[in-house]
């Protein structure tokens, strides 16, 4: 069987284009100015001490598990920023910023440390039936955007200042508190009953603040000495048409004049942001841990059953799922709501066969109704079922051939606001197949 290879050079490819074509001026330099780099390194420690004991209770097995982990996490964060160099004065209520061809590379630390226990036993009451129980603490480090410290400010703002945002890498993780309790009953070689309980509190979630700056020097041209000045001159009521005139006029070299009117005395043109002028006031989004925490529990049903030496089997699942941090409806939009997304029920039903090397299963799964987003506007993802299947057949040692068909019921997605009659979205489902040959060598 003869397989082919390829690899593909982005940037030689745009470099023959350019010498053949000149797509970028035939001067072989087709790459965009590079300003923005952002990094994060993170280093862990983590010692931990395990003990694994095995006894008996009332001459039946058991098994006592427990260990403690300390972790010890360092984070730095550096961002590589294009630098605001100044600032205009551009309209009545309408400030740019200015950028020269540097970057400011800065950098944000952080540190947690946390120890984490774990608790697990096991007991065989009677022949194969299994009782278990667990204890623990875990966490969950928060994702790499909101850890990246780099700040950034929005190149337009108003006279009253701007906005921005910069990430925190001195951000906890999520810690969660766990118990877990399971009863499983092996009734047949390969088949088995299990139910089971979860139980998890969970702090440390993230939310957003905002924080007053300054930022890179910037400075407001309508807020020093030239407009104190104007006002001055022509009185607090005077508007700010009036005002910008009384700069252009009586500070030329402070100002980019773009046209004038004579007849009304009207400038159009940038006033240039001065180093004696106010300091820009920006407020700036950054996520922080909050005070919020949440309660999840719920049950786990599963039952997988071989029906004798037929090859057939089954697998049926079952997942109920509950928490305290749910969002009203009814609330007005300005009231903020802490509430868990994701959070629904969830099952499987699968058909499958395993013999003399040919597998297939056809599986229907489902997951219930869940909260996708929360805000002034929460949206749900509606309750969604599909069904797959799959075959394959190893012929020969080290060649299957296989098919498979995804959705292969068509179902469709959608997602609405607070009531169901205002669609979020709606993606038509269609069925997917495929074919192929697997070779191991």
């Amino acid at each position: 069987m003869l397989q082919q290879f390829y690899t593909f050079n982005f940037e030689k490819m745009v470099g023959f284009l350019d010498d053949l074509n000149g797509i970028c001026g035939g001067d072989g330099n087709c790459l965009s100015s590079f300003t923005v780099d952002r990094r994060i390194r993170e280093r862990t420690i983590a010692p931990y001490l395990q003990a694994n004991l095995a006894f008996d209770v009332a001459n039946r097995p058991a098994h006592f598990r427990a260990g403690v982990r300390y972790e010890k996490t360092k984070v730095r964060s550096s961002a590589l920023v294009p630098i605001p160099t100044g600032t205009q004065w551009v309209s009545a209520n309408e400030f740019n910023l200015t950028y020269g061809t540097g970057s400011d590379f800065t950098t944000f630390r952080g540190d947690y440390d946390n120890w984490l226990p774990a608790i697990d036993v096991d007991f065989e009451p009677i022949e194969n039936v299994k009782l278990r129980a667990s204890y623990s603490h875990t966490i969950t480090r928060p994702d790499y955007a909101s850890m990246q410290g780099g700040r950034t400010v929005d190149q337009l703002f108003r006279i009253g200042g701007g906005t921005g945002s910069q990430g925190n890498p001195g951000l906890l993780p999520y810690k969660s508190k766990n118990i877990d309790l399971s009863a499983e009953w092996y009734y047949a070689p390969s088949s088995y009953l299990s139910v089971g309980f979860f139980d998890k509190r969970v702090r440390n979630f993230i939310s957003s603040t905002r924080i007053d700056t300054d930022a890179f020097g910037l400075t407001n041209p309508a807020d020093g000495p030239r407009y104190q000045a104007a006002v001055a001159a022509l009185g607090a009521n005077a508007s700010t048409t009036d005002l910008r005139n009384y700069i252009f006029a009586n500070y030329p070299a402070s100002v980019i004049v773009d046209s004038f009117d004579p007849a009304t005395g009207n400038y159009t043109g940038k006033i240039l942001g001065l180093p004696e002028d106010g300091a820009v006031n920006f407020q700036v989004s950054t996520p922080i841990n909050s005070d919020q925490s949440a309660h999840l529990y719920g049950f786990e049903f599963a039952i997988q059953h071989n029906f004798w030496d037929t090859g057939f089997g089954t697998i049926l699942n079952y997942t109920i799922v509950r928490g305290d941090a749910t969002y009203d409806n009814s609330q007005p939009s300005s009231v903020p709501q802490f509430a868990l997304t994701g959070l629904s029920d969830s099952a499987n039903a699968v058909l499958f066969y395993d013999k003399k090397g040919i597998q297939a299963r056809i599986a229907y799964n489902w997951r219930d109704k869940f909260l996708g987003g929360t805000g002034p506007n929460p949206f749900y993802i509606e309750a969604y079922g599909q069904v797959d299947a799959s075959a394959s057949w190893e012929f020969k040692k080290g060649y299957t051939a296989f098919v498979e068909a995804i959705n292969l019921n068509g179902a469709s997605r959608r997602g609405h606001l607070r009531s169901e009659n205002n669609a979020f979205f709606a993606s038509p489902g269609y069925a997917r197949y495929g074919a192929g040959l697997r070779v191991n060598f």
